[in-house]
């Protein structure tokens, strides 16, 4: 017996021993990657459990946080960067080409973090990040694979710094020195007191569907800017996919950015939604610190050639070149800017043939100069080039995504790059756009390079209009020796006509005996301000327009003067600025003859005649025409700027003057009292129009309705207007719409 119990008392002791001790089927909990100690971040890793980092110090990672929301689909993650800056490690492929790691990965795939498949958002995954910057260095995000429906992977576009599929909410957050997107949003994103600056979107950024814009919100997302300010960024500021959505409130400022349009067009159908409630421009601080505004100024060559050769201009500026400006580098006209460069016959040397000029939905008009060596990418703005030759450029001097004017110019000895971009001129459809009018150019010596074309033009709605004589190597284009050519939707034409064809066939005013003076007033156009007085009579008045946007009386003209008078001036303003004939002055009559849709007096019948009213020159040294049928409430027959001109009654035939002036001075209105300002007669508002059973929006212009009275009334941008209804051509050639018209404003759903 005491055998026994010497034996069983060491087992109970033992006992508990053996109980601690683990079972081999257990698994060890998931943990965290490991903080780095002297920031308080992870260098990189998969986030698996809620946490909360304090940033101590800047910190640089040397690859991506990760949330694999298939593998933890629930988890919280905050990173409170009390001010701090983080970087991150730049990897070399096996192409040689400089990568930068993405910051964070919020991805549906739970075997490699970085492909992003287009499923359903998370809504269970939530990131919080405040008082912190993130600094790109300046280097492409790493690019994300993407997943074929046969399960290969390849690599998508450019990658982006943050990207989400669940709920992200920021505040007082600076993203600088990217390259690629920065945050692109496929679940919720609420996004407060930011600044996006010193930025650069890859060369896709204009593509909705793709991957460029600092900000991305994609077709699953749904974004709100409260107080924002995004400065110098290249390429598209926001893009949102059709399906998304963007909300703005607060202050929200573009500044120096290449386009202030947060949607458009792009390569691909549709668009996302954009709810702007904004309230002005943000001032003073914003972001982890920074400012919201902070001056700029270009750089110039030393010695001074007059202008800028390298950076942003922002504003309305003329540049006046007084010598040669050699070694011009990149240039960008942002969004919003008229720029006009008077060169004096001086040239514009690029540092190499690499040399770029982006023109970011803004204007930029180059007159006689001598461009070497410069391509020019026209992102969606206007450019004019006059009396200038363009040559010794590599890889197709003009590439247009815009409108481009191009008159009395040479293009030589220029290399065209690829198939289809021809050899000096090239036009893609991104914005809807790239259109172009050739006048009187002369095309020699140019180097092809795949296709044996001079100018090229690609996609839906691209267009060349050939004005003039335009001569290849002293050949004038022909129908069976084409050299400019159009695909994919894609048109070259003729000289385009001033404006939409004929409607309402000419009616001649009767005055019944007694009729009186009826007190509506209808506008005709914005050349100043034309109005129609509805009296008897019948009268044309002309408003002019002063720097402080109010008007002065100029000259009123009745229908029973220009039945008095004949072939030519029937009245002229005090000041010489306003003036209505019968009849066409030469250069207008020569720009009207290339209108396929204008036909002579003879050939009209009826006693048919044109009228001319004429009002400048303008700050821009142009006067505008108004050609009138027969009456003055008559058809609108075009309209026509000329430049460089006087004032419209300048060079009037003397003798003729004073002959219509006898002929009708018993019917001629009083001499124009002195001009006094006096504020301009303003059409009512436009009003919104119901939507129809489908679900479209049809507005039919009322007399007095502009485009952008027309978009204000349904919070829809005019471009946006001009674009459904293919008006881009009536107003280019400077057309107007008419009442009556009927303008889609929003497509059936």
């Amino acid at each position: 017996m005491r055998r026994l119990l010497f034996i069983l008392i060491p087992l109970l002791f033992a006992a508990p021993s053996f109980a601690q001790q683990p079972t081999p089927s257990a698994t060890p909990t998931p943990t965290n990657p490991p903080e780095d100690k002297t920031c308080g971040l992870p260098k990189e890793g998969t986030i698996v459990a809620n946490v909360i980092y304090t940033l101590k110090a800047n910190c640089t990672q040397t690859g991506a946080l990760e949330i694999k929301t298939d593998a933890t689909p629930n988890v919280r993650l905050t990173i409170n960067g009390k001010g701090h800056t983080i970087y991150n490690s730049t990897y070399v492929n096996e192409h040689g080409e400089t990568y930068l790691y993405n910051f964070l990965v919020v991805s549906d795939d739970g075997v490699d973090g970085d492909y992003n498949l287009d499923n359903s958002p998370s809504p269970n995954v939530k990131v919080i990040i405040k008082d912190v910057t993130f600094d790109g260095k300046s280097q492409k995000f790493r690019r994300h694979p993407r997943l074929h429906e046969d399960g290969h992977s390849y690599l998508g576009g450019y990658g982006s710094g943050i990207l989400t599929d669940g709920p992200l909410t920021m505040e007082n957050v600076t993203f600088t020195q990217g390259n690629g997107v920065w945050v692109r949003a496929r679940g919720t994103a609420t996004l407060k007191n930011v600044l996006f600056k010193d930025s650069y979107t890859n060369s896709r950024g204009f593509s909705l569907g793709s991957t460029g814009a600092a900000l991305h919100v994609t077709n699953t997302g749904k974004a709100t800017l409260h107080n924002a300010v995004l400065r110098d960024i290249g390429r598209t500021v926001i893009s949102i996919e059709n399906g998304g959505k963007l909300t703005t409130t607060g202050c929200l400022s573009f500044i120096r950015v290449w386009s202030h349009k947060v949607h458009h067009g792009g390569l691909y159908s549709g668009m996302g939604t954009w709810s702007d409630k904004s309230s002005g421009a943000c001032q003073g601080k914003i972001g982890n610190g920074g400012q919201a505004v902070v001056s700029y100024s270009p750089q110039f060559l030393d010695p001074d050639c007059g202008m800028p050769v390298r950076g942003y201009i922002e504003g309305t500026v003329v540049y006046t070149l007084t010598r040669d400006c050699v070694c011009v580098a990149a240039l960008t006209i942002t969004a919003g800017a008229r720029v006009t460069i008077n060169a004096n016959g001086f040239r514009i040397v690029g540092c190499s043939n690499g040399v770029i000029i982006h023109i970011g939905n803004a204007h930029l008009t180059i007159d006689n100069a001598i461009i070497e060596g410069v391509r020019l990418r026209n992102f969606g703005g206007i450019y004019t080039l006059r009396d200038s030759t363009v040559k010794d450029a590599y890889r197709t001097p003009i590439i247009n995504f815009g409108w481009a004017y191009l008159s009395n110019s040479i293009f030589e000895d220029n290399q065209g790059y690829g198939d289809g971009e021809g050899k000096s001129y090239y036009a893609h459809g991104y914005f809807r756009s790239g259109r172009a009018l050739f006048r009187d150019l002369i095309f020699r010596n140019n180097v092809p390079r795949n296709d044996e074309i001079e100018a090229y033009t690609s996609g839906s709605s691209t267009a060349i209009y050939l004005c003039g004589d335009n001569i290849l190597d002293g050949a004038i284009p022909t129908a069976a020796a084409p050299f400019f050519k159009a695909v994919a939707g894609g048109g070259i034409f003729g000289c385009p006509g001033p404006g939409p064809s004929p409607t309402p066939a000419p009616v001649k005013v009767v005055c019944l005996p007694g009729q009186v003076e009826q007190p509506a007033k209808r506008s005709l156009g914005a050349i100043g301000v034309i109005l129609y007085v509805e009296k008897c009579p019948l009268t044309v008045e002309i408003w002019e327009i002063l720097p402080n946007s109010q008007g002065q009386f100029a000259l009123a003209v009745s229908q029973s003067q220009i039945e008095a008078a004949s072939e030519g001036l029937v009245a002229c303003s005090a000041n010489g600025r306003a003036a209505v004939r019968v009849g066409m002055t030469e250069p207008v009559r020569q720009i009207m003859a290339y209108s396929k849709t204008y036909k002579a007096p003879s050939e009209r019948g009826g006693g048919a005649r044109d009228i001319l009213i004429s009002v400048g020159p303008t700050f821009e040294q142009k006067v505008h025409h108004l050609v009138i049928d027969h009456a003055l409430d008559g058809t609108v027959m075009g309209a026509v700027d000329t430049r460089p001109d006087g004032p419209p009654c300048e060079g009037a035939d003397a003798a003729s003057l004073q002959s219509a002036a006898g002929r009708a001075s018993s019917l001629r209105t009083a001499p124009a009292p002195p001009p006094q300002p006096t504020p301009i007669p303003v059409a009512a508002p436009v009003t919104a129009q119901p939507a129809r059973e489908d679900g479209s929006i049809v507005h039919v212009v009322q007399p007095g309705d502009t485009l952008w009275a027309i978009g204000v009334a349904y919070d829809v941008h005019p471009y946006r207007i001009i674009s459904l209804n293919q008006l881009e051509e009536i107003l280019m050639a400077g057309g107007f719409i008419v009442p009556g018209q009927e303008l889609l404003i929003r497509r059936a759903s």
